[in-house]
């Protein structure tokens, strides 16, 4: 294969990992570094080698040790961060770009975007739009109760300024809800949330996330989408592309403002009346890319080529184009599970699978591509045997997965906290 690479993924368990290795399969030689004993990334006919490491967020030392010896051993050209190790790696940023190709922007850029808290003030600072906004410190019960109590519109959502694929986020519907979550968070000093709360109205319209690529503060390529149908957490199953220039423009803005480097995704709701945005969160990875890459624009592709320092300065902005429709089967099951406990309700979601019904008419897959890789079929056939058996197990499921790759607040400062001294010897 011409320009063929060396790529190495730095999970395997999310559906973000699973899409990357869509995208860049065929093209390069891909392995995969895991916590988990089996993930997604097993059972690809793209993954030549599957690497057991220890989980980052637990033993990030030995996580970054354990990278370090696989780069050295297989000599790869390039590391995506496919998940939240990419806030470790912020951390040795320098000295790992010494030994492989990987865009990745600052520790301080990244605090700035994953932090819903620090999110929100640079939405305020750069005047790009936000719902209704306040930040309450969660560390006393005084200052958490003065600041939820006086929230009069409903409904919002209440966000921990750090959580993955969801968690961490609630909404809250009425003033009894927030009496409830107040008295939950304040019963003792070990229930509070010890970090800023984001206290956010509700925000009109339809969740869509637009995601880019960025050289050095440079947009070089981006891509939109709009939910049609969402799962538990806000999970898109089935979603379909757009091409918000308005929306591109203001993320060019943020991401020129931090001299970003490398891959981020934004989160929005888009209200078709008004034709106005308002920015909700962003993260610092690539995200589910295979609705971008059917649209065409291969982000995960572009990614490689600004970890190789190899796009050109004059390369035009890639975009892709709107009205292309994709599902997520595997997420589907996982969502019915979860709100219904029902296995008819499973069994309805296989039937309506198979017979291109509710949402997979004219529809593309994003998680099983069997023409492409036949062995991405096996993680939703075993999750639709195990969920017709046991509804109930989708939570552990869901848990599990996100563990493998997910950052709380104890791992973030962990990861921040770590001796610098000691980073840098491990990639000397």
């Amino acid at each position: 294969m011409s320009n063929s690479r060396r790529i190495l993924l730095t999970e395997g368990s999310s559906t973000s990992a699973r899409q990357t290795l869509h995208c860049l399969g065929g093209r390069h030689t891909i392995d995969v570094m895991d916590s988990a004993a089996l993930s997604q990334g097993r059972f690809s006919t793209f993954v030549r080698h599957w690497h057991r490491c220890p989980l980052s967020s637990a033993d990030p030392i030995a996580y970054l040790r354990r990278l370090k010896e696989l780069i050295d051993e297989h000599h790869y050209d390039v590391v995506v961060a496919t998940h939240e190790q990419a806030y470790l790696l912020s951390r040795v940023r320098e000295p790992l770009q010494n030994h492989v190709g990987v865009a990745l922007p600052t520790l301080n850029a990244i605090d700035r975007l994953q932090n819903k808290a620090n999110f929100a003030r640079v939405m305020e600072e750069l005047g790009l739009p936000q719902p209704h906004t306040r930040i309450i410190d969660g560390t006393s019960a005084e200052s958490l109760h003065e600041g939820c109590s006086a929230q009069s519109e409903f409904p919002c959502f209440l966000k921990t300024a750090h959580g993955t694929a969801g968690r961490g986020v609630v909404a809250i519907h009425d003033s009894t809800e927030m009496r409830e979550w107040i008295k939950e968070q304040t019963a003792s000093n070990g229930s509070l949330p010890n970090q800023e709360i984001v206290l956010q109205s509700a925000a009109p319209g339809e969740l869509s996330i637009l995601q880019a690529v960025f050289d050095r503060g440079r947009l070089v390529a981006w891509h939109d989408a709009t939910s049609l149908r969402r799962g538990v957490g806000g999970a898109p199953i089935v979603r379909v592309s757009t091409h918000r220039e308005k929306v591109a423009e203001d993320v060019r803005k943020l991401g020129e403002s931090l001299d970003w480097h490398g891959a981020l995704f934004v989160e929005y709701f888009y209200d078709e009346t008004t034709q106005k945005h308002l920015f909700i969160e962003a993260n610092p990875r690539i995200g589910e890319t295979v609705n971008a890459m059917l649209s065409g624009v291969n982000l995960c592709e572009i990614l490689v080529n600004v970890s190789l320092k190899s796009v050109p300065e004059t390369a035009p902005v890639a975009s892709g184009v709107a009205g292309v429709q994709s599902h997520q089967f595997l997420t589907a099951l996982l969502d019915q599970a979860m709100r219904t406990g029902s296995r008819a309700a499973v069994w309805r979601e296989c039937m309506n699978r198979l017979r291109h019904r509710n949402g997979y008419r004219d529809s593309q897959p994003e998680l099983m591509r069997l023409r492409q890789d036949p062995l991405s079929g096996v993680p939703p056939l075993a999750v639709g045997i195990e969920l017709l058996i046991s509804p109930k197990r989708a939570h552990k499921m869901v848990l599990s997965t996100v563990a493998n790759y997910g950052l709380n607040a104890d791992a973030v400062a962990k990861i921040a906290d770590l001796p610098t001294s000691e980073l840098s010897s491990i990639f000397e």
